[in-house]
């Protein structure tokens, strides 16, 4: 591979990019939104837990900056820490200076500002990342600390997040003053098939790529999120590596154990048509209506054209029921292919409801309230004719079996006529 996909791939997706690049999404939102209400409770103490690479400290990050700009807060790394560290940590992004005093003493500052801030403001916010991989004794000082409280209001905030045993440790002997306080959970959820698409692509955006569809189009997004569940950290090493394994664009994650084909992967397997190849008189056309006005004129530039509701679509359709990345148009030379790509609402051609079809001219395809004519379809033979009237995943099957056989014929043809 050059050394500028490599670099690429290290700047969307490499070490320390995650502060630099940070691609929100549904759960990022929701634990967000949770996390904020869980410290306006009487209890004051929220938990978030997940998975390795869920993306929880990319949220916390967010989290404080939102917090300090009204809060005192402190952000502290609980990984191997020890309770010195805690406390200096605690005190200095706090504002207190902090000399050579003693662990007692340290806890004693914090205890103080602490209950002066509560008494004429707001109590402090204390947020712990990776809480379950700290010190036993730091533990301790991290509970003593929760049992801090004025007039019977919580003077000290938490937000504490770990993996999934998170709950279990806070329901432990050693953090008593914790699971007193009856601390909200929330456990972070994966990116869905098309976050992982936006993530992937925006990412590749922000490091440079002009193209990032070209990098990792759909069905190599899927693959990835299969790999790695969804989670963005082992998203962005699966990535890495799917790309500093590439010799060729777009990128091939056949490496990566890709799950079983699919008909749509078999068909993609064919080479389509190049739709700037001079081999159409007139290239086909898609007329996007609501409501009977025409909205949009795609003329097809290419051989796979996304159509959906995000901006990353090829014909962006503004419509609540339909999906980010809605269904895909694959350009062949003699057959235009619908597939739908798991759309919450589905598609329909001609008021049939379908998965996977062959287009006809004229034939119409509903997204929602919107309605796309097909115009200048490839010329279909008797035997692809014949297909129509086949179930779609048959029909699929067929096609790609059609398709392959003419190709061979074609490859023979054309090296007879050459000798």
């Amino acid at each position: 591979m050059q050394a500028p996909h490599t670099s690429l791939g290290k700047g969307a997706f490499g070490e320390g990019t995650a502060s630099l690049i940070t691609v929100k999404y549904q759960s990022y939102h929701a634990a967000l939104t949770f996390l904020t209400g869980a410290l306006q409770q009487p209890n004051g103490l929220g938990l978030l837990y997940g998975p390795l690479g869920a993306g929880k400290t990319t949220v916390l990050r967010e989290l404080s900056e939102q917090l300090s700009r009204e809060s005192a807060v402190a952000f502290v790394d609980g990984r191997r820490l020890k309770p010195r560290k805690l406390l200096t940590a605690i005190l200095a992004q706090f504002g207190v200076e902090a000399h050579a005093q003693a662990d007692d003493e340290l806890l004693q500052m914090i205890r103080a500002f602490a209950t002066q801030l509560t008494r004429s403001f707001e109590p402090p916010i204390l947020i712990i990342d990776n809480v379950d991989r700290t010190y036993p004794s730091t533990l301790r000082i991290v509970n003593d600390l929760a049992s801090l409280n004025v007039q019977g209001r919580s003077a000290l905030r938490f937000i504490m997040a770990g993996h999934e045993t998170l709950n279990t440790l806070v329901a432990s002997d050693g953090m008593k003053n914790v699971a007193e306080r009856d601390p909200s959970l929330y456990s972070m959820g994966p990116l869905s098939a098309k976050e992982t698409m936006i993530y992937l692509h925006a990412r590749l955006q922000a490091a440079g790529s002009e193209r990032a569809d070209t990098v990792f189009p759909f069905d190599v997004c899927d693959r990835l999120r299969e790999k790695s569940g969804g989670w963005p950290g082992l998203l962005n090493l699966f990535a890495l590596e799917a790309i500093e394994r590439a010799t060729d664009w777009p990128v091939s994650v056949a490496d990566t154990e890709p799950p079983e084909e699919t008909d749509a992967q078999a068909a993609d397997d064919i080479p389509l048509l190049d739709a700037r190849d001079a081999v159409y008189p007139i290239p086909p056309r898609i007329i996007v209506t609501r409501n009977g006005k025409a909205l949009a004129d795609y003329t097809f530039a290419d051989k796979k054209v996304l159509i959906g509701r995000s901006d990353f679509a090829d014909i962006v359709i503004d419509d609540d029921f339909v999906s980010k990345i809605h269904a895909v148009l694959l350009l062949y030379a003699d057959a235009l292919v619908l597939l739908d790509l798991n759309s919450a609402n589905g598609t329909t051609v001609n008021s049939v409801a379908v998965k996977k079809t062959i287009l006809k001219e004229d034939d119409i395809i509903s997204l929602g309230h919107h309605r796309l004519k097909v115009r200048n379809a490839p010329a279909i033979s008797a035997a692809m004719a014949e297909l129509l009237k086949s179930p779609d995943t048959l029909k699929m099957k067929n096609l790609v079996d059609l398709r392959r056989q003419r190709a061979r014929q074609l490859t023979k043809a054309a090296k007879n006529s050459s000798a």
